[in-house]
């Protein structure tokens, strides 16, 4: 049984989406320090291997500085005689063109840039093989192929198997949104017979598989408003022929949140809205899988929508701006982010319906074209065309059916102007 640190995606001196200078100074302090973390950890357990899987920094922004201070961790981990196993991903990639292949790293610091795969046999103190680690990196920015399918399946079944690779695995949940670099299947990886694949590429920590064999690790620190909660690694035991046992660790204290206020009909106050605000984000934090974090450590982005008697006054780009600078004096947190969507004031729809006049009207049409196809394809012909299959029709018609409230809150707030 061996066991490992598997991290990937940390993204050193990226371009953090930040307002100000000052912030996205923070954001960088912030990301180096949890992979200061990340060595404790890994000294501190100890384990026997750590295994980086692609996008350790961002080649075209790695700064001198930044350089330094990654060399001096993994001299750390060489000190404390744990090897390291990193494979090159779409934003470090390997070749002579680029930082990776320049950097002087430690003896035990093993870096793997080619598409393809080598086997590093892990050694323990009696020098017996203790694991294999199989790894392939990528080449360019934009590596197209399967570098899955070219890893060697497993010969010796009594000693733990592991892959490294920096891919996108099709038809995976919370995967297909993203760019599709190396990408592979589940059974290619699994026609290997390895015991665990450490995967980068995706930033949302997460098992593919059912049997818990393939994992992505996510990025040790969020990146922006969409990737939120606690970020870090993963602590992994892996034995010969058994599920492996793996435990999720935060590394990061400063962690995006995302807060939906789409309940603020009796809110019509200031002092009413951050309040509901500090309860619905502190909520959200003491519902988290980890420690809640302190609010100085939060980026909070929130999500205003539906009736508010707060509407016309939000209905202003400088009433938003001054509106985050308030909420974020008032709860304490690193930054907040306000996005208004279709927050419009409140309407009674009924008291239209029916009546013979431009809103009764529109919301006939409304009614008519979310039920009759034909309908909408009267109206908007070009766009019924464009839809795909009936699923895409059926998301027509179910957008169709939530905008009564904010046609006629359009219509009130024409006339009232």
């Amino acid at each position: 049984m061996i066991r490992l640190l598997h991290l990937a995606d940390v993204h050193l001196d990226t371009a953090f989406e930040g307002r100000t200078h000052d912030l996205r100074t923070t954001l960088r302090a912030s990301l180096r320090s949890a992979l200061e973390r990340a060595v404790d950890v890994a000294v501190r357990e100890p384990v026997d291997v750590v295994l980086i899987a692609g996008d350790l920094f961002d080649d075209d922004r790695l700064s001198f500085t930044t350089e330094a201070f990654l060399v001096a961790q993994a001299e750390r981990l060489h000190e404390a005689g744990i090897p390291v196993i990193y494979t090159t991903g779409n934003h470090d990639p390997g070749g002579d063109g680029f930082r990776a292949s320049r950097i002087a790293w430690p003896e035990t610091f093993i870096y793997v840039d080619r598409p393809e795969p080598e086997t590093i046999d892990l050694t323990g103190p009696d020098g017996a093989v203790v694991a294999h680690v199989t790894a392939a990196g990528h080449a360019s920015r934009r590596e197209g192929r399967n570098l899955a399918a070219d890893f060697p399946g497993r010969e010796d079944p009594d000693v733990p198997h592991v892959g490294v690779l920096h891919a996108h695995v099709t038809g995976a949940a919370q995967v297909d949104a993203h760019d599709r670099y190396a990408p592979c299947s589940l059974d290619d990886l699994h026609a290997a017979g390895y015991d665990y694949w450490a995967l980068g590429h995706i930033h949302q920590q997460q098992a593919v598989d059912d049997a818990g064999t393939v994992w992505y690790a996510g990025n040790l620190q969020g990146r922006s408003p969409r990737e939120t909660g606690a970020k870090g690694g993963l602590l992994v035991e892996v034995e010969a022929g058994q599920p492996p046992a793996v435990t999720p660790v935060p590394f990061a204290r400063t962690r995006w949140e995302t807060v939906v206020l789409d309940d603020l009909g009796s809110v019509a106050t200031l002092r009413e809205l951050e309040e509901v605000a500090r309860s619905q984000l502190v909520e959200r934090l003491d519902d988290g899988p980890t420690d809640t974090p302190a609010l100085r450590d939060v980026l909070v982005r929130f999500e205003l929508s539906g009736p508010s008697p707060l509407a016309p006054e939000l209905d202003d780009a400088d009433a938003v701006d001054e509106l985050e600078a308030v909420l974020c004096d008032h709860l304490g947190v690193l930054d907040v982010d306000v996005q208004i969507r279709d927050l419009t004031p409140p309407v009674d729809v009924e008291r239209f319906r029916g009546e013979v006049h431009l809103a009764g009207e529109v919301l006939d049409l409304i009614r008519r074209a979310a039920e009759d196809d034909t309908v909408l394809a009267e109206v908007s012909p070009d766009v019924w065309a464009s839809l795909d299959d009936e699923a895409d029709r059926a998301a027509i018609r179910e957008l169709l059916g939530s905008l009564d409230r904010e046609a006629i809150a359009r219509l009130v707030q024409r006339d009232a102007r």
